[in-house]
C-alpha cells in the first residue's frame, strides 16, 4: 500500500506527515478476512488498533442471549484505540459482514505513533468528538418512527462510506438482522419498510451482489419528514 492512498483512504492520516505513514505500514500487518469471521472477541480488545482498508464490519454485544448490533464500520474508519487508551476493553466483538482487508497495529506501536506525530493526535481528538456527536444524533432520534429511523440509518451510512455510482450511493444490504437490532424492532418489519422504499424507488436493491443503492438523498430526507 503507497503512502498518497493511506492519506487518502483514512481521515485520521490526512494530516499526518509522509515519514509517519511510512512508519505506520512498516510496522502494520495486513490481513484479510471472508465474511462472518470474527475480527476481534471480546477477550482481544486492546491488543491492537484495526484499520479498514476495505469491507463492512459490525461491532456488537450480545444481551440476553441476543446480539445488538452497535455500530457498522465501513473502509477508510478504524477501531480499537478506546480500548488502547483506556486500558478498559468493551464487552463487545467485531464480525465481518462481508470480504474485508485490513491493517493491524499492535497497541504499544499505536501509542509509538501518536507521540511521533502530535498532528495525528489533535486529528484523532477531532475524529473522536464526531464519533460522538454521531452517538448523540442516533440516540436523540431514538423518539422518532422506526421508519425514520431506518432511513436516517440508511442515509447516514451513506455519507460516510457510500460510493458514488451510476445509480447512486451505494452500500452494503446490511443484513436484515443487524438493521433490526440497531433500530429496535423485528427483522420482518424491516423487511416490510425496505420493500416500501424500494416501491417508491428511493431504494434499490441488488441481492446479487448484496449492494443496496440510494438514488437521491434529497428525496429520501423529504420523503422521512412526511413520515
Amino acid at each position: 500500500m503507497e503512502s498518497d492512498s493511506v492519506s487518502e483512504l483514512f481521515p485520521l492520516f490526512n494530516t499526518a506527515t509522509p515519514e509517519t505513514i511510512e512508519w505506520f505500514l512498516s510496522v502494520s500487518e495486513k490481513q484479510n478476512y471472508p465474511p462472518n469471521s470474527l475480527l476481534v472477541s471480546k477477550e482481544d480488545w486492546g491488543k491492537d488498533v484495526i484499520f479498514i482498508v476495505s469491507g463492512w464490519v459490525n461491532i456488537c454485544a450480545l444481551s440476553r442471549d441476543q446480539e445488538i448490533t452497535l455500530d457498522i464500520l465501513a473502509e477508510g474508519d478504524y477501531f480499537g484505540e478506546i480500548a488502547v487508551l483506556d486500558d478498559f476493553p468493551p464487552l463487545t466483538r467485531v464480525i465481518a459482514l462481508s470480504e474485508v482487508e485490513l491493517l493491524k497495529i499492535s497497541a504499544q506501536r499505536f501509542l509509538q505513533l501518536l507521540f511521533k506525530d502530535p498532528l495525528l493526535q489533535h486529528r484523532m481528538l477531532q475524529l473522536t468528538i464526531q464519533r460522538v456527536r454521531h452517538l448523540y444524533r442516533r440516540l436523540k432520534s431514538s423518539s422518532q418512527s422506526t421508519e425514520r429511523i431506518l432511513i436516517k440509518t440508511l442515509m447516514d451510512l451513506g455519507k460516510r462510506y457510500g460510493k458514488t455510482t451510476d445509480r447512486g450511493i451505494e452500500i452494503l444490504k446490511v443484513p436484515t438482522p443487524c438493521l433490526a437490532s440497531m433500530i429496535g424492532v423485528d427483522a420482518i418489519a424491516i423487511e416490510t419498510m425496505l420493500e416500501k422504499l424500494r416501491k417508491n424507488n428511493l431504494i434499490e436493491i441488488d441481492n446479487n451482489n448484496q449492494t443496496l443503492s440510494l438514488p437521491s438523498l434529497k428525496q429520501l430526507q423529504h420523503f422521512s419528514k412526511q413520515l
